[in-house]
């Protein structure tokens, strides 16, 4: 049956999106990676298309469209329905009772993993530990999210690197006895640069082959071009010499750009040196990515639910839900960074609720419609007639549940309603709903996979910590 669905268009063109596909192509071959490891040069330099100068490496076009080539995502990714994607470690989290601002602990973070598994959220940890010693922090996010979540931490939605060797190896082995997948991330460091300890890493665990992810957050008029073309032709090389690199060094481990981060730029403001998340330019940032990542079938996360807010207010309600909204009628059907406020340094349990559901609000409204016989309503229109009412109308009775939407956390009283009830605040349902959730979330991993994990930890407290 015929079905509308509203949508945006316009925006690049094929030929621009060409136009930027070679100007990528010439600048991964013309200015390359630094790469300050020996070793992972020699490696690559093993492979037809990488070519030095020093320490930068440079990446033929041919070597870069057989990688684009066999770039592959998992379908799930491609079929989300308005998926939630949560988590970057933030350091402070808003306290629930005591509406403070405060360092994130072990604790917070056991609860806040719990939110996120019971809201259905896929992605990173939401909080770093800082009650923990440093050298374990990293740690344990991916214990205590193992412990707690079945989507948190390793799979295609987290954007965590590890930050030391023997992190590294500790978490590899964590997640083999917790049958969790174990992935590496390579970052670009805009521009064009791959930090020693990363590389490091990486080439410890080249004969291990676990899968491999590209990433690079290139911010215009700061670490790259202002303008947005140039900005976006950035992000595709470092994108593009990075997924080379991988392939090169493992022809046979799959590899991929890090969704999280895909072919994307950022805004930057002058006046505060900082980013700009929800601002107008962050949407337009988004609405280019959803383009460019359609031409290389890359899934589409769309970084919508940041903002430079530091409180669950109007500004972070309205710069979540309309680059949200946008994103969503350009095709996006993945929305990441729920619960974050201040860019990405204060994690809050209600904001995750709130934009939770700002996410399903932007699921109603893309929705298609129905248009046939029956939608048309013509028997209907002329069986109600002149002055009649539709409410007791079999059409009505029939479908009206078809044409409703069910919010979960959004309200619509009357005014009089709202007085009866106490006159409830939307902060005050999101907490009590965030509450609620923690309080009946039940998943745990199984006893003795948890006992392994901590006979991992302890041990690996014993090493770094001496």
């Amino acid at each position: 049956m015929p079905k509308i669905r509203y949508k945006l268009s316009g925006g690049l063109t094929a030929r621009h999106i060409e136009e930027m596909h070679q100007a990528a192509l010439d600048v991964c071959q013309t200015v390359g990676l630094q790469i300050p490891h020996e070793g992972i040069r020699r490696r690559a330099l093993a492979h037809d298309g990488v070519s030095a100068r020093g320490d930068t490496l440079f990446f033929s076009p041919e070597l870069v469209e057989a990688t684009l080539a066999h770039l592959h995502y998992p379908e799930e990714m491609r079929q989300a329905d308005f998926q939630v994607v949560s988590g970057a470690y933030e350091l402070n989290v808003l306290d629930m009772d005591t509406d403070e601002i405060r360092p994130a602990t072990l604790e917070d973070l056991r609860l806040l993993t719990k939110l996120q598994d019971a809201l259905g959220f896929v992605g990173s940890a939401p909080v770093r530990p800082t009650d923990v010693p440093e050298p374990l922090q990293e740690i344990m996010e991916y214990k205590v999210t193992w412990e707690n979540s079945r989507w948190i931490s390793g799979t295609d939605y987290e954007a965590n690197e590890k930050s030391t060797p023997e992190s590294a190896e500790i978490i590899y082995e964590m997640a083999q006895a917790a049958g969790k997948p174990f992935r590496l991330e390579l970052w670009v460091k805009s521009p064009f640069r791959v930090a020693p300890t990363e590389l490091e890493i990486i080439y410890r665990f080249l004969d291990r082959k676990p899968p491999m992810f590209a990433a690079t957050m290139p911010i215009a008029g700061a670490t790259a071009p202002v303008f947005w073309p140039g900005a976006y032709v950035q992000s595709m090389a470092e994108l593009w010499s990075g997924c080379a690199l991988l392939h090169a060094l493992n022809p046979e481990v799959p590899v991929q750009a890090l969704v999280i981060d895909s072919i994307r730029a950022y805004p930057f403001d002058m006046k505060t040196a900082s980013f700009v998340y929800g601002s107008p330019g962050d949407v337009i940032a988004t609405l280019l990515q959803v383009q460019l990542n359609a031409r290389y079938r890359i899934p589409v996360v769309a970084k919508s639910l940041l903002t430079n807010a530091c409180w669950p207010d109007a500004q972070a309600a309205a710069e979540k839900a309309s680059h949200t909204m946008a994103a969503a009628l350009a095709g996006a059907r993945n929305f990441t960074n729920a619960g974050l406020l201040g860019i990405d340094e204060i994690y809050s349990a209600e904001q995750a609720v709130i934009d939770a559901e700002i996410v399903q609000h932007c699921r109603a409204a893309c929705q298609p419609l129905r248009f046939d016989r029956e939608t048309l309503a013509v028997d209907a229109i002329k069986q109600v007639g002149v002055g009649g009412s539709f409410v007791q109308h079999d059409s009505t009775l029939d479908n009206w549940q078809e044409t409703a939407d069910r919010p979960v956390l959004f309200q619509r009283p009357s005014f009089s309603q709202w007085l009866q009830a106490g006159k409830p605040s939307l902060r005050d349902r999101a907490r009590a709903r965030a509450k609620d959730l923690i309080a009946k979330h039940s998943y745990a991993l199984p006893e003795d996979v948890t006992r392994e994990l901590d006979r991992i930890v302890e041990r690996a407290r014993k090493t770094l910590l001496a």
